[in-house]
């Protein structure tokens, strides 16, 4: 399901402009009395409106648009708690952490980095044809967030796109204030990881609990084979996170609820807490090897007692050295390989 409020600006802003109700609506399933008085909608009947919606509309960046209007308000309690989050890093832990809440067929993975961290856009194919005005929303949606938060990005971000330019490099341009890369293997935006620790000036502790209390039993509700919400939100939190990684306290109290709750949860998931933080620890690892750093330098960011218990952890964990990983991947990329 998806928040409601998109398809309202939509139907808002189209009839305003003379567009007819029927022929908007036309194939969607959907009535005005549903988008206006339903909280959620069916994904396949949003994008039929979405994708009626771009074929009346004369905007040429439509989903930038939609960005710009909404801001965090379409994003409903989550989109609170993103602004009312302490840091820029902690906002970013939430909309990965809850995004299955407000639009089922989206996901993100914040992976952050010893330089930069990339925000990772992850949408299921019932989208079809709307791909590009869903992710020119999402990203023109994230880089208002961060702006907001920090201060201008001044050209500091690197934005991906997995569909070609077509000539829309000028006007991706003009909304997205960093380097723009089309045809790339993942829709992403990234950013100067030194940011994340950005305190936000509309944090405020109270909304922050309140918020994430709330969409914490939200998570729990949610039920189906495919979902393992505790599973996606503690591996967001350890992805997004910095050394030192949290404990298991830590992402606990985040979902309010108990070390063995979580543990009992994790379990059923079919997932360990032990094993989703060592699988966090060597994305680190294997990061701060790509960008120079020793096994000792490496040990002692990541909190092993020594570069040899290092060597060892990520020989268990990949089946080969730290320097037999690297060269590894030197080499791939020497011959092009991707």
């Amino acid at each position: 399901m998806i928040n409601a409020g998109y398809a309202r600006l939509l139907h808002r802003d189209l009839i305003a402009v003379g567009v007819p109700e029927e022929t908007l609506l036309a194939g969607t399933g959907l009535s005005a009395r549903q988008i206006w008085n339903a909280k959620q909608l069916p994904p396949r009947e949003f994008v039929a409106l979405l994708e009626n919606a771009r074929a009346l509309s004369k905007e040429p960046a439509l989903g930038f648009r939609l960005a710009g209007q909404n801001r965090l308000a379409g994003l409903g309690m989550m989109g609170l708690a993103m602004v009312s989050a302490p840091t820029l890093g902690d906002g970013l832990q939430a909309m990965a952490s809850f995004t299955s809440l407000e639009a089922g067929y989206i996901k993100f993975n914040v992976a952050a980095g010893p330089t930069y961290t990339a925000i990772k856009i992850l949408i299921d194919d019932v989208v079809g044809a709307s791909l590009d005005l869903h992710v020119e929303s999402i990203l023109g949606l994230i880089q208002a967030f961060i702006e907001d938060t920090t201060g201008p990005l001044e050209n500091r971000a690197v934005f991906t796109v997995s569909y070609p330019d077509e000539g829309r490099r000028a006007e991706y341009a003009e909304y997205l204030h960093g380097r723009i890369e089309f045809n790339q293997p993942v829709n992403s935006i990234s950013i100067p990881t030194r940011l994340l620790n950005n305190l936000s000036p509309f944090a405020d502790a109270e909304v922050w609990v309140m918020t994430r209390r709330f969409l914490s039993e939200k998570l729990s509700a949610l039920d189906g084979e495919a979902k393992k919400p505790f599973t996606e939100h503690t591996r967001g939190v350890l992805s997004a996170a910095q050394p030192p990684l949290p404990d298991i306290r830590a992402i606990a109290d985040s979902l309010h609820v108990s070390q063995r709750t979580l543990n009992r949860r994790l379990h059923d998931e079919g997932n360990s807490f032990r094993q989703l933080k060592l699988d966090a620890t060597h994305n680190w690892s294997r990061r701060m090897l790509l960008e120079g750093a020793s096994a000792e330098a490496i040990a002692f960011e990541l909190g092993y007692n020594n570069a040899a218990n290092f060597r060892r952890s990520f020989r268990e964990c990949l089946g080969k050295t730290p320097r037999e990983w690297l060269n590894e991947q030197q080499d791939q990329l020497s011959r092009g390989v991707p």
